[in-house]
């Protein structure tokens, strides 16, 4: 059942539908092909106006998909599981053998109506408006004179409809013909569009032999057609509950994640019991499950078991609501290094009078937070740091001055950071080149 369509309806509520996969998540165009026909495309001979007859092919053309229809208001909304639909489409085109159809869902729209009676929802009501771009083609080899040119005057082209290329001579030349363009004895590039008065002077000429996807035919189709679905064949999920769920693209080692249950857009849901998994199983939850505050909001903590490479996993939040389980599912990218502690130094190759060093420090992959780090050069005399020691931050990052002694000669040193992280002294070393010749 699905009492609540036609009273949102009636106190004001929205209806509108999207193109979705079978999964419910939007997508940008349905699919479209030929659909092929036993034997093989079927010859049709035509006769044009101009009283010719011309040998074409029936081309038949699906696309299929979902939509999705939303019925709602600002406080309530119903969302519909998603709904099919297919076409065939039949069309007559130069399509011999060796071409290749190729279909594009050029614009797709969907309109829905809910049918009610006595305030019960009866049956819905979908208006499809596609637009079609259907061609054929073959790979071809052709010869392309080319050259470097010197520029030519700007010229404005005027407007002018897109003919389909000449491919059917029986076809495509009572078009041209229509149109007051001679087709007989004329010149390569005769039109002013791409002949100019003012044209480019080539400078150096070559032939070139191009593959390109040579077109037979092309035509654009406008398709409207209706589908119903009665109520009885239609779900609606009313103030649909959802796990919100936010997942980093990377996690080294360890890291907090946080989400939210929802139903509906306003309904926060307090004291859900929220469960986590991982394909492949190579994180850990801390802890297991978690329980959603006043405001549906939760965070775990996640602990990547060490993993060398970095390795595509994807981490399922589950939860139940009203009985029904919810779940969703990310994908990211997890790597913890099995390596010592290590203290990172980086330096610029020269300094001049003052500049700056910094560095990290990880045990096992995992950045390490408020360490000391000390910082000597190899000639205390002319360098100073500032601050020193320094310590690490919550990324594990640590940032020094340099300051140089005034009139301090050109020279190489050594500069080299050193700290005890968990009981391990770690150190790390850089030459620089410095030098100050501001006067004292």
């Amino acid at each position: 059942m699905n009492p609540d369509l036609c009273e949102l309806l009636a106190n004001d509520g929205f209806l509108r539908c999207y193109l979705t996969n079978m999964e419910g998540i939007p997508v940008d165009a349905p699919t479209c092909e030929e659909l092929q026909q036993q034997g093989g495309r079927e010859n049709i001979e035509v006769l044009l106006p101009g009283g010719e007859q011309a040998m074409l092919q029936i081309v038949r053309i699906k696309s299929e998909g979902y939509v999705v229809v939303e019925v709602g208001d600002e406080d309530s909304l119903c969302i519909s599981e998603p709904i099919p639909f297919c076409f065939v489409e039949t069309l007559i085109l130069c399509a011999p053998d060796g071409t290749t159809v190729s279909c594009e869902v050029m614009e797709f729209e969907c309109q829905p109506c809910v049918n009610c009676r006595d305030g019960e929802f009866e049956s819905l009501d979908i208006q499809f408006n596609v637009c079609l771009s259907v061609q054929t083609e073959a790979d071809v080899v052709i010869e392309v004179e080319a050259g470097f040119c010197q520029p030519r005057a700007p010229i404005t082209p005027p407007s002018c409809d897109f003919s389909i290329p000449n491919q059917c001579p029986p076809l495509f030349p009572l078009e041209r013909e229509a149109q007051g363009i001679e087709t007989e004895g004329e010149e390569k590039c005769s039109s002013d569009l791409v002949k100019p008065k003012t044209l480019a002077r080539t400078r150096l000429q070559e032939s070139a032999c191009v593959s390109v996807a040579k077109v037979y035919d092309w035509v654009i189709q406008q398709k409207t057609l209706e589908r119903t679905v009665n109520a009885a064949d239609i779900n609606f999920m009313c103030s649909p509950c959802d796990v919100h769920l936010f997942v980093p693209a990377v996690i080294l080692c360890d890291r907090l994640l946080t989400g939210k249950v929802v139903c509906g857009d306003v309904d926060e849901i307090e004291g859900a019991e929220v469960t986590f998994s991982a394909e492949p199983p190579i994180v850990d939850f801390e802890p297991d499950s978690v329980f959603t505050d006043e405001f549906g909001n939760f965070e775990v903590e996640t602990i990547v078991t060490p993993v060398l490479e970095p390795t595509p996993v994807v981490i399922t939040a589950t939860t139940v609501v009203e009985g029904e389980i919810i779940q969703t599912s990310l994908p990211t990218t997890v790597q913890c290094l099995t390596d010592p502690c290590i203290i990172e130094l980086f330096a610029e190759d020269e300094i001049f009078c003052e500049g700056f060093v910094s560095g990290r420090i990880r045990c096992d992959g995992r950045v390490v937070e408020g360490v000391p780090v000390t910082l000597e050069s190899s000639n205390p005399a002319v360098v100073t740091f500032d601050p020193n020691p320094v310590v690490t931050c919550s990324l594990g990052n640590y940032f020094a001055g340099v300051i140089l002694e005034d009139e301090t000669p050109p020279q190489t040193i050594t500069i080299t950071a050193s700290a005890t992280v968990e009981g391990q002294l770690v150190s790390n070393s850089v030459d620089v080149f410095v030098e100050c010749d501001r006067p004292c």
